[in-house]
């Protein structure tokens, strides 16, 4: 029978879509209580393993600006979308000729996590340089602009040049791959460095963060920070399971509800913020089944977003394996 339950979930897994055969249940793993702090400021970003229920990592979020494709055959760069970072392809490869942002039409990487949907895109397409804008950290201050020109990718090491918006000479810069890792992460602060930022993709599953969600819908389009969940990009294979108790999902219900790969498919919406009232309601109703990179499947809602002050910030959730 256990053969039988895993060739179906390869089947599955494989082909993405919603099966028709079902899963016989097992018996369910404990639920466990969870609690994650991530500030009132939502300063940190947190790198959760939701098998072992710990913190792998913590950083602030404006300790990078870039991260760089680290898959055999990849080559996209992201940008640091928890500073609601921003960039845009001028028609100048000058660096001096470049003064202003004036007209230019900036854009934001997907929240989906939608590589054909990157702020800076098909790069090896062009000479010129792009403007990035930084961003703001927690506190609202501007982290600036720089300019960069991305050169090339050769022999899994990546080759750019930067500066400040206002300098007028290039650094030259580089950022090898790591297969253990999905992205290599790039600061240019202090003349620019890698920096190590999320652990080996392995060793957590979502990650706490702030990120840019952009209203397509409206005209123009708006970016806007958001405080939740993104999945692990490694294997983000989860699905929302809105219509029946926390308690009562179980294995049988992972062939029932469609799945998706989207890394916002957690989210933000879990809690919504009360306007007449004035704070954040938490919605335990909205609960999620997600793959965890062994391949186990665990069941997760969120119960609060206050700590025992009041304060908002720190996540209490529940979780259990299937």
């Amino acid at each position: 029978m256990k053969n039988l339950i895993g060739f179906l979930l390869v089947l599955f897994f494989a082909s993405c879509e919603k099966a028709e055969t079902p899963v016989a249940p097992h018996a369910p793993g404990d639920i466990t209580a969870n609690t994650m702090v991530m500030g009132t400021l939502y300063a940190d970003q947190i790198w959760y393993n939701i098998e072992t229920k710990t913190e792998v990592a913590r950083n602030n979020r404006t300790i990078w600006d870039l991260a760089f494709d680290c898959s055999d055959n990849g080559f996209h760069i992201l940008l640091n979308s928890a500073n609601r970072m921003q960039s845009v392809l001028t028609l100048d490869s000058n660096l001096a000729s470049v003064t202003d942002t004036l007209g230019l039409d900036f854009t934001w990487d997907s929240h989906t996590g939608n590589l054909d949907s990157t702020a800076i895109g098909i790069w090896q397409n062009t000479t010129n340089l792009y403007i990035i804008d930084r961003g703001r950290d927690e506190y609202g201050k501007s982290l600036g602009l720089a300019k960069v020109i991305f050169d090339s990718l050769i022999d899994s090491t990546y080759y750019f040049r930067f500066s400040d918006f206002k300098d007028t000479q290039w650094t030259n810069a580089s950022v090898i791959k790591d297969n253990a890792y999905t992205h290599r992460y790039f600061s240019f602060d202090k003349g620019g460095k890698t920096v190590m930022v999320a652990p080996p993709k392995t060793e957590w599953d979502f990650c706490f963060t702030q990120y840019t969600y952009i209203y397509y819908d409206l005209n123009p389009m708006v970016a806007y920070l958001v405080t939740g969940v993104q999945l692990n990009r490694n294997t983000p294979f989860s699905f929302q399971v809105w219509d029946k108790p926390f308690a009562d999902i179980s294995s049988a219900d992972i062939l029932k509800y469609p799945s998706s790969n989207r890394i916002d498919n957690i989210g933000y919406n879990w809690k919504m913020y009360d306007f007449d009232a004035g704070y954040y309601v938490t919605k335990p109703s909205k609960n999620y089944i997600l793959r965890a990179q062994s391949g186990k499947m665990f069941k997760i809602h969120f119960l609060d977003w206050y700590n025992d002050k009041g304060e908002k910030g720190t996540a209490s959730f529940e979780s259990s394996e299937l």
